[in-house]
């Protein structure tokens, strides 16, 4: 009996606990209007109703939903890996489980990586939304489509944020993953796998919202960030990346840089030993402006409520450029 072709892209959709936003994630990956796309759960051994919600989704797929669980909690690193391995596209496509694709998403990415031979990884705008589905900003790595040299991407975000993006955010090519996401960095192993695949290639940035990335009190991140491993993945980035890998940087660009650990280690003040914390300001910070911290959160809070009001004046005037967005709200 001959097996049925592979498709050209594989959603993968990795999940512990979603029960919540399962649904919605499942169907916004279904209604893509690409032609060639199957959709793979990873069920990192949930507690909730996660495996009857997809019981319910398979019939109603058309075959293209295919469901994997965990015989026991192999941890985010592990459960990202195993959604590479079970892929059969060409392409692979996070989506995680508490965010959603925008319609067009997949033929938009897709299109791009197959126009861009020298791109090794594709990213778009994404829609910041809150646990209620509630736009908050547009982010994005820059306003401009088109191709960047991977090592300029590379060199932006080690010195300031991921502005690649979130797993939902990218696709890639699955032959130009040749590693495995790292265990040891809990916050950003997302970033680092970035790294590696733009260390082959170029970035090929997409302007336009092509998903919806949920905030919310029970994420990973917001637990990484009071554990203090955002601060610790960000170190070890830096001395792989900065040191290793013979980054040049100028005196501005290390002021800057050393701005940016100070004020993640304030950010993190209450849940880092004091021993870590003077060591991490000492060797990465700059301890004479620790007590100006404050005051930059709350620069940093102005800038980001600038953000959201300019963000819903453009929503007002052409919302439609977002797709799942009605009215002010994506429907969740």
């Amino acid at each position: 009996m001959n097996e049925a072709p592979s498709p050209k892209i594989s959603i993968c959709i990795p999940t512990f606990n979603g029960a919540d936003f399962i649904c919605r994630s499942v169907h916004s990956a279904l209604e893509q209007d690409s032609a060639d796309f199957e959709v793979l759960i990873v069920d990192n051994c949930s507690t909730d109703q996660t495996s009857q919600l997809v019981e319910a989704f398979l019939p109603k797929s058309n075959g293209r939903l295919r469901y994997y669980r965990n015989e026991h909690n192999v941890g985010l690193a592990e459960n990202f890996n195993r959604c590479v391995q079970y892929a059969k596209g060409l392409y692979v496509k996070f989506l995680c489980v508490d965010d959603m694709l925008l319609p067009g998403c997949l033929s938009l990415m897709e299109a791009e990586l197959d126009r861009h031979a020298s791109a090794t990884l594709v990213c778009g705008g994404r829609v910041i939304i809150d646990s209620a589905g509630q736009p908050i900003q547009l982010k994005r790595y820059s306003n401009r489509r088109g191709l960047v040299r991977g090592k300029e991407v590379i060199e932006k975000c080690l010195l300031g944020t991921n502005l690649i993006g979130e797993p939902t955010a990218v696709m890639f090519r699955k032959r130009d993953m040749t590693t495995v996401f790292r265990k040891d960095l809990p916050q950003l192993l997302d970033m680092e796998m970035w790294f590696r695949l733009l260390e082959k290639g170029d970035l090929l940035n997409i302007e336009a919202p092509v998903c919806a990335v949920r905030v919310h009190e029970a994420q990973v991140s917001g637990v990484n960030l009071r554990s203090g491993n955002l601060v610790s993945d960000r170190i070890k980035i830096f001395e792989e990346y900065g040191r290793h890998r013979a980054l040049q940087l100028t005196p501005m660009q290390r002021f800057k840089h050393r701005l940016a650990m100070t004020y993640r280690v304030w950010v993190s003040r209450a849940y880092l030993p004091m021993e870590q914390k003077q060591v991490v300001l000492e060797k990465y910070g700059i301890r004479t402006l620790y007590p100006f911290m404050p005051f930059v959160a709350a620069v940093h809070a102005f800038k980001t409520a600038l953000t959201r009001g300019l963000f819903f004046y453009t929503l007002s005037l052409n919302f439609t450029d977002l797709g799942l967005i009605r009215s002010g709200r994506v429907n969740n």
